[in-house]
């Protein structure tokens, strides 16, 4: 099928040529500004970038209440990853950390990464300390290829960061992408991420691995997959509900439905989300609207889940009117239709294309009230990413 080509070409445009380099310390343009009049988006970093995503600080002591966000870049030619911070709660940000992945560098391509703070102690790594998880190797050749998800800490707020560990190393010259972290009920560090390791069994599938230390890590166990070779789950991603319920969505590609499908499942326990052959639970909207590709998600105080995608399409898979501006808000736990609410950061249309819209993040307000925006678009050629913050506005 076209589309299983297609997905990792847009994964390469996106993360290598998309991606223009950036000199180390250069800026190129004003970031973190309060927008002019009738502006809406701001840029978060001056250079290339991919992969947004954005925390709030819970269990850092004084720091907590600061804002983080990530993105992937190429500084000095190498692939890294950017941290940035808000003390202003998502009004300007600005940089603050780089991870520059050796694993990565010269060309052999990094990308997928994902932030998270542990909310508790996991070996030596107190609670508090920033994790960074991303892919590399991937651009290797292939009879040398032994992509990983890379595992990296930060003790300083982000300032700086230490190598942890290789959460997975994949057995064959296939790739695996886009490591999700997170602590299950249990004090676990689990990881999730999408493996096309499996031929000629499955093109791809999602797999989860658990570790007590950050250092020692389990062997992967399927938690997505399909008996049909060209269905492809993907892009994990998990959140922690009011209740406890782990919240895990993901799309899945080449269903019946046209391209990637946004679909969920739960887990009461953070490991065990039931038969891996489930297709799990569809998202759609009281009127058959989906969204496809790259959904992420984020939970507010007041319980409800906000998820964003690449697409907005009708139930006919064309495009929906709100394609590109539109957030999806669940107000009970995934169940029933999700609601339409206006996207603070608005990409024209995007079309299944690199960068425009590619994988976005959400954030919701301490209260509540709002949401923060971050989105990436491509200007004059480079992939930008942009933020903004919006209301969430009652069911």
């Amino acid at each position: 099928m076209i589309w299983v080509r297609l997905r990792f070409l847009l994964v390469t445009l996106l993360v290598g040529s998309v991606l223009t380099a950036t000199p180390a310390g250069a800026v190129t343009e004003r970031v973190g500004e309060r927008p002019a009049a009738g502006a809406e988006r701001q840029l978060l970093y001056p250079g290339g970038a991919a992969y947004p995503r954005v925390i709030r600080l819970e269990h850092s002591g004084a720091a907590n209440g600061r804002v983080l966000a990530s993105v992937g870049s190429v500084v000095d030619g190498d692939s890294a990853g950017i941290i940035l911070e808000s003390v202003d709660g998502g009004v300007t940000f600005h940089h603050v950390g780089t991870i520059a992945d050796p694993a990565g560098a010269d060309g052999k391509g990094m990308c997928c990464g994902s932030l998270y703070e542990l909310p508790t102690r996991v070996g030596r790594l107190p609670a508090g300390t920033l994790l960074w998880a991303t892919t590399a190797g991937y651009r290797v050749t292939p009879g040398e290829r032994a992509t990983a998800q890379r595992l990296w800490h930060s003790r300083d707020l982000g300032r700086t960061w230490t190598f942890t560990s290789d959460i997975a190393v994949s057995p064959n010259q296939y790739n695996a992408w886009e490591p999700e972290v997170y602590v299950d009920a249990e004090g676990w560090l689990v990881a999730l991420y999408a493996d096309e390791t499996d031929k000629p069994a499955h093109d791809q599938k999602i797999v989860r691995v658990r570790s007590r230390d950050g250092v020692h890590w389990s062997e992967p166990v399927d938690t997505v997959k399909n008996l049909d070779f060209y269905v492809r789950p993907g892009m994990p991603g998990v959140r922690r509900l009011a209740d406890g319920t782990f919240f895990l969505v993901y799309e899945m590609c080449n269903l019946d439905e046209p391209l990637c499908s946004t679909y969920f499942r739960t887990s009461r326990n953070g490991w065990d989300f039931g038969n891996p052959l489930d297709v799990g639970t569809g998202v759609r909207t009281v009127d058959g609207k989906y969204p496809r590709h790259t959904p992420t998600i984020t939970v507010s105080p007041t319980g409800s889940i906000l998820l964003v995608s690449e697409m907005l399409v009708n139930g006919d898979g064309s495009h929906a009117p709100g394609n590109g501006k539109t957030i999806l808000v669940n107000d009970h736990a995934g169940a029933g239709p999700w609601r339409e609410i206006p996207a603070p950061v608005e990409v024209p249309d995007p079309n299944n294309e690199a960068c425009r819209n590619f994988s976005p993040a959400v954030l919701a307000s301490t209260d509540g009230s709002s949401v923060l925006h971050l989105a990436t678009d491509t200007v004059d050629g480079v992939c930008k990413a942009f933020y903004a913050t919006g209301p969430i506005p009652p069911p």
